[in-house]
C-alpha cells in the first residue's frame, strides 16, 4: 500500500535534506509518467489539491499545489529518444540561464513550457504567504528540472528545493559553479548503482554534474559519503553493459519504480 501523507508529512518549510520529501517527490516524478486522465487524481492523493499540466509537443509535467508548497515536476522520456536527444551533444550548446553553457536540447525542450510553467506558479502562490517552491523529474525530466530551476533563480526566485532521479548532465562546470552557488545547499540528486543515464553526455564533451549525490548502492542502501572509489568498486559489482541497451543492468538501474521503492524503503526503516 502506497505511503501516506499523514504518516510521513511534507516538510514544507526546510531548504536542508529531507528524506520524507525525496519520497514525495520521487512519487511525484513517476505520477508524471502516468496516463493524462491518471495524473490528477494521482496527485490529489498525495496531498496537492490545485493541478495544471504542462505539455507542447514531447515536453510534458505538471505543478501542483495546496496552501503549503507548489511542486514542478517534469516526466522523462523513452530510452531512445533520450539517446536521439544526446547525440552530437558537444556541438549543441547554448549560454546557460545563469553562466556558461548547457546542452541545447535540454533547454529548448524546457522553453516549450516556460511561459505556461511561470504564469501557473504565479496563479497558484497565495502572494500574502507563499508557499514554497519544489521541483523534481526523472532522466530527461530531471534535467528540464534542473533548467526550470535555472530559470527560477533568475527570475529572483526562491526554490527550496530539487530533487533529481536519473539526471544526466546538463551543463559545464561554469553553469554547475553558478547554479550551486545560487541554490545553496538545496540540490539533491540520486544516482541508483549502474545507472547509465547519470553518466552522459560525458566529461570529455564538457559536460559537468552537480548537486549533492543520494547514491544507491547495489543492495539498494542510500549513500550520503560513498567515495568516488568505493562508489566505483559498488558499480562493478552490478553488471556493466552498453548505453541504453534494453535489458541491461545500467537501463534497469534507470528505472523510475527502482528509484521509489528504494527511497520507501529507506524512509519507511527510518520510522
Amino acid at each position: 500500500m502506497p505511503l501516506s501523507p499523514t504518516d510521513f508529512p511534507f516538510v514544507s518549510d526546510t531548504t536542508a535534506y529531507s528524506l520524507s520529501n525525496a519520497y514525495w517527490l520521487a512519487r511525484a516524478a513517476r505520477i508524471a509518467y502516468q496516463d493524462k486522465d491518471k495524473i490528477e487524481p494521482a496527485v490529489r492523493q498525495i496531498g496537492l489539491d490545485k493541478f495544471a499540466f504542462l505539455s507542447k509537443d514531447d515536453t510534458e509535467g505538471f505543478v501542483a499545489a495546496n496552501d503549503k508548497i507548489v511542486v514542478v515536476a517534469f516526466r522523462g522520456t523513452q530510452p531512445s529518444h533520450l539517446k536521439d536527444l544526446l547525440a552530437d551533444a558537444k556541438i549543441h550548446k547554448e549560454s546557460g540561464p545563469l553562466s556558461g553553457v548547457v546542452h541545447r536540447g535540454f533547454l529548448n525542450a524546457f522553453e516549450l513550457v516556460q511561459v505556461a510553467m511561470f504564469d501557473t506558479i504565479r496563479r497558484f502562490r497565495d502572494p500574502r504567504q507563499p508557499q514554497s517552491l519544489w521541483c523534481t523529474g526523472h532522466s530527461l525530466g530531471a534535467a528540464l528540472a534542473v533548467i526550470a530551476v535555472a530559470k527560477l533563480l533568475a527570475d529572483g526566485q526562491t526554490v527550496n528545493g530539487l530533487y533529481d532521479f536519473g539526471q544526466p548532465r546538463v551543463g559545464d562546470q561554469d553553469f554547475v559553479d553558478e547554479f550551486e552557488r545560487r541554490l545553496s545547499g538545496r540540490y539533491f540528486r540520486f544516482v541508483n548503482n549502474n545507472d547509465t543515464v547519470t553518466r552522459v553526455p560525458p566529461r570529455g564533451l564538457g559536460y559537468s554534474h552537480g548537486g549533492a549525490v543520494r547514491y544507491i548502492d547495489s543492495d539498494g542502501v542510500i549513500q550520503s559519503d560513498m567515495s568516488f572509489w568505493n562508489s566505483f568498486l559498488d558499480r562493478v559489482k552490478g553488471r556493466m553493459e552498453d548505453f541504453l541497451e534494453p535489458g541491461t543492468d545500467g537501463l534497469k538501474d534507470h528505472s523510475m519504480e527502482l528509484y521509489e521503492g528504494h527511497i520507501e524503503k529507506a524512509l519507511t526503516a527510518s520510522a
